[in-house]
């Protein structure tokens, strides 16, 4: 009978583990609409009921006009801690005239997007900021609510 070699064992299963972590995680988000769904939208033919029955609904609409449909999707791959990498992204805009019939069917690429810049600043409220002390000391002698419900069932005074 053969002796099996421990730390060749060890090793092989360590190396094992760490090809599965390596194995990337694929995240599908929105809807990836297929082009073979979108081939079927016509414009002139198709009414919005049959758009929502063929692609689904839409992931938006415009905010200033509810004539515009958007299908937006997303598929990225992440391999063990690195940041997930943008794989696919397929954005659509089906536009409709106001008899419900399709007018138009685009696809808006990455060169149409736009980057934002996120404000960093706070929302201000009202009142003031009120200090760790200020918030143990000023609950410190102050009055305690009694329950509404003491009073029916005979607790508390009255």
């Amino acid at each position: 009978m053969r002796k099996i070699n421990a730390p060749l064992l060890l090793t092989a299963g360590l190396l094992g583990l760490g090809l599965v972590g390596c194995t990337p995680i694929v995240a599908t988000r929105g809807n990836m609409v297929e082009p073979e769904r979108l081939a079927k939208v016509q414009p002139g033919v198709t009414t919005r009921e049959q758009v929502q029955y063929t692609l689904g609904s839409p992931t938006a609409t415009g905010t200033l006009d509810p004539n515009t449909w958007y299908y937006i999707g997303r598929r990225t791959e992440q391999t063990a801690f690195f940041a997930p990498d943008l794989a696919e992204q397929r954005v659509y805009r089906v536009r409709f005239d106001d008899a419900g019939m399709v007018k138009a069917v685009d696809e808006m690429g990455r060169e149409q997007a736009r980057a934002i810049d996120p404000e960093e600043s706070t929302t201000p409220t009202m009142g003031r900021d009120v200090g760790i002390l200020e918030q143990v000391l000023g609950t410190l002698g102050g009055p305690t609510k009694k329950k509404k419900d003491d009073k029916k069932k005979g607790r508390g005074g009255g």
